[in-house]
């Protein structure tokens, strides 16, 4: 029995060095986009390396608590984690063959009928262990690693877009709010000028068509306000939906924050090691690489042991006088593919597809991810160059309401004029505060454009 074991143990040893020795395990090539990397941004950013931190304007504490609710909440979230969940599963299932399996079994009963295979009884304890000889297992392992990889990546992204989605609803709430203020306002000073009109009708001064294009205005101004209303009840559901809650209009808004300095940038190449969904796409490829290998290795031969200890309490057939208790028995299978119907060859096919797939496919999720750099950037410095030239006319618009009301205390206007430039001031207001929020949600764009963070907070 000990020079049994001895052989087994020596068997198992040879075997695991013959696989050191001839399974070359050589890492995976690092994926290369095929086109040309420029070394700068196109579309001109900042110098400096990226602080993953700053967003590019200060974040209230509310939309800090905020993103932590949906971090916590959020439904797409869970769904993420639950597929984070079954491919560490997958990785601890794909790591099982190379280890040692070790079962009980229990047989009893015999028969007399003719042709049928006689039986022992007894019950045994059987181990066997394909011997990974050249790296087949191990390459079917680390392809299941890397796809966890990839699912640890992609759950990382999907809380960073998630952040991201919050932050800018929370944007779209306090500019909806805003909006909705300001078109009340609005409201206000029309139906001052309506009844400015009715009282010049009155006395002979104004037309009956200066009546009803008045009151057409005050309709286009209360619309606006239900626009507005509607607006504000439908940026607060979605937020409550990125939160995890109940889909109503109890969301409390707030004012836009103000912008920062915006900050560096990098170089291009960085973000092609900074954003989680290159860095999945790029495990993904590893995934494919060693799934090739793997296929390609099915060719070579198999080491299989087996062996166990059993307890016999009788036999069908006795090939000795009495049987001795307990039973040891080691047996090895080597098993070299010859002919398999094409079924390798073509496994080795598909797998190759799938890696070229999984190149090309890297390739589409660089260029999206440095397109949408170079989409924020030149975003920014086109609403920049708006909002400027906006902030001009609403300061010029500002002028005109105090040159009217001047005029109207000198007698050289009327109150419906000063009216008017109030009106126009304030439909300046919310092109400006259109834009803002723009600029803002821009900021957003770039920053997870470039890798950053939001889960952790500036």
């Amino acid at each position: 029995m000990f020079e049994l074991r001895s052989k087994l143990a020596a068997l198992a040893s040879a075997a695991m060095l013959t696989g050191c020795a001839s399974a070359g395990h050589e890492p995976p090539p690092r994926p290369a986009p095929d086109f040309a990397m420029p070394a700068t941004w196109r579309e001109g950013a900042p110098a400096g390396r990226l602080d993953a931190d700053l967003l590019g304007f200060r974040v209230d504490p509310e939309l800090q608590a905020l993103i932590a609710e949906a971090l916590q909440h959020n439904a797409d979230l869970r769904i993420a984690g639950a597929r984070l969940e079954q491919a560490h599963a997958a990785l601890k299932a794909a790591g099982g063959p190379l280890l040692p399996e070790v079962g009980l079994v229990g047989q009893t009963g015999a028969t007399t009928l003719p042709g049928s295979s006689l039986t022992n009884t007894g019950l045994a304890a059987v181990a066997s262990w394909e011997i990974d000889l050249w790296g087949r297992l191990r390459a079917e392992r680390d392809a299941s690693q890397a796809r966890s990889y990839a699912a640890e990546l992609d759950a990382r992204y999907a809380r960073e877009a998630v952040a991201g989605a919050v932050a800018r609803a929370w944007l779209g709430v306090a500019e909806a709010s805003q909006q909705l203020a300001l078109a009340r306002d609005m409201l206000a000073l029309s139906e001052q000028q309506l009844q400015l009109v009715q009282t010049g009708r009155a006395v002979g001064r104004d037309s009956g068509q200066d009546v009803a294009r008045s009151e057409a205005a005050v309709q286009t101004y209360r619309q606006q306000v239900q626009v507005d209303e509607q607006m504000l009840s439908h940026t607060q559901r979605a937020l409550a939906i990125l939160l995890g809650r109940y889909p109503s209009p109890d969301i409390a808004s707030a004012s836009l924050p103000d912008l920062t300095a915006l900050p560096g940038a990098g170089i291009p190449s960085e973000v092609l090691t900074r954003r989680p969904d290159v860095l999945a796409a790029e495990q993904r490829f590893h995934a494919a690489f060693r799934d090739v290998e793997a296929a390609k290795r099915a060719r070579l031969p198999s080491l299989q042991l087996v062996g166990g200890v059993a307890y016999v309490s009788d036999s069908a057939v006795m090939l000795e006088s009495a049987i001795s208790n307990p039973v040891w028995a080691l047996s090895g299978k080597l098993l070299a593919p010859i002919f398999t119907g094409g079924r390798i060859d073509a496994q080795i096919e598909a797998k190759t597809g799938a890696q070229q797939e999984a190149m090309a496919e890297y390739t589409k999720v660089s260029l999206t991810a440095l397109a949408e750099v170079e989409e924020a950037l030149a975003s920014e410095r086109s609403l920049a160059s708006r909002e400027d030239i906006v902030a001009k006319q609403l300061e010029l618009f500002g002028q005109a309401v105090g040159y009217a009301q001047i005029e109207a205390e000198v007698g050289k206007g009327d109150q419906r004029q000063v009216l008017a430039r109030k009106l126009s001031l304030a439909a300046t207001q919310a092109e400006l505060l259109h834009l803002k929020s723009e600029r803002l949600a821009n900021r957003v764009a770039l920053h997870q454009a470039l890798g950053g963070r939001f889960s952790a907070g500036p």
